[in-house]
């Protein structure tokens, strides 16, 4: 091994471990008795029980944050990104009067910090009678998530020959038969980035669901029930706290693991499309 190598190496192990060791200290800890976390936290479990699991899963309410997080999840990341790829797809490929100032007007909300809009959105979803919704968080969500899914398809968009469209038309494919048959497979690593964006981002939602769910129990997500379940807890049941945690961070490390090499190749190639 050539000694560049073994810095490189040395170098990744490292910021694998400051990444890794608190998801690793979560996990360890939570097969800790809480006596034992609190006489020393850092130390491993010498008689790891998977009692505090067995607690968690006992509650009803953590089946509902799983539940419905697992529903904002599926609905909004699909349609966040059927909307963006029809809509990269118009500024891209279909010429109209005021294209680029719309395209711009949509990016700016990647600029536009969220606190900014909790108000507004929050008269808005009582005028609309959605409040205590999951419904109110999803569209709330996917307006936030559009601006940089347009912008990722967009510029994937404009990478794809022109003669390509050019010898589609020729054939008589329609404007909609381009779209769907033609330039959406060849978009599909744009599609995974935007995916795995908008799954991230929706697993991980909190401030919305605060907002617009308020004490309405039954729509909590996962963030915002294992926010109240700590605060509940305290330091008397610190061994289910972190179990919580844990079952918390594993669907997306599962995710991860499962389309590690479609999520490395996804990026590449996004990389490689704006060059």
């Amino acid at each position: 091994m050539k000694p560049s190598n073994i810095w490189q190496y040395a170098v990744l192990i490292f910021f694998a471990f400051i990444f890794g060791f608190p998801l690793l200290w979560t996990f360890y800890s939570s097969l800790k008795p809480t006596k034992d976390i609190i006489r020393s936290v850092w130390a491993l479990p010498t008689n790891p029980s998977f009692k505090g699991y067995e607690q968690v899963l006992a509650q009803d309410d953590f089946g509902e944050f799983y539940l419905n997080s697992i529903l904002l999840t599926v609905v909004s990341a699909p349609l966040v990104t059927l909307i963006a790829a029809m809509a990269a797809f118009g500024f891209a490929r279909v010429r109209f009067p005021g294209s680029n100032f719309f395209f711009y007007l949509f990016i700016m909300g990647i600029v536009i910090p969220v606190h900014v809009t909790l108000i507004p959105l929050f008269i808005i979803m009582r005028d609309l009678k959605l409040l205590g919704t999951l419904f109110s968080v999803i569209l709330a969500l996917m307006g936030f998530s559009l601006p940089v899914s347009i912008f990722i398809l967009r510029g994937f968009f404009e990478q794809i020959p022109v003669e390509l469209e050019e010898a589609a038309r020729i054939d008589g494919v329609s404007t909609f038969g381009l779209f769907w048959r033609i330039l959406l497979p060849l978009a599909r690593p744009a599609l995974v980035t935007v995916i795995i964006l908008s799954a991230v981002g929706a697993w991980n939602e909190f401030l919305f669901t605060l907002t617009f769910v308020g004490m309405n129990n039954n729509a909590f997500t996962l963030p915002l029930g294992i926010a109240t379940f700590v605060k509940s807890l305290g330091v008397t049941y610190l061994d289910r706290m972190f179990a919580g945690l844990t079952l918390t961070v594993v669907p997306i490390l599962i995710f991860y693991f499962m389309l590690q090499k479609q999520i490395i190749r996804s990026l590449t190639a996004g990389a490689l499309s704006g060059t």
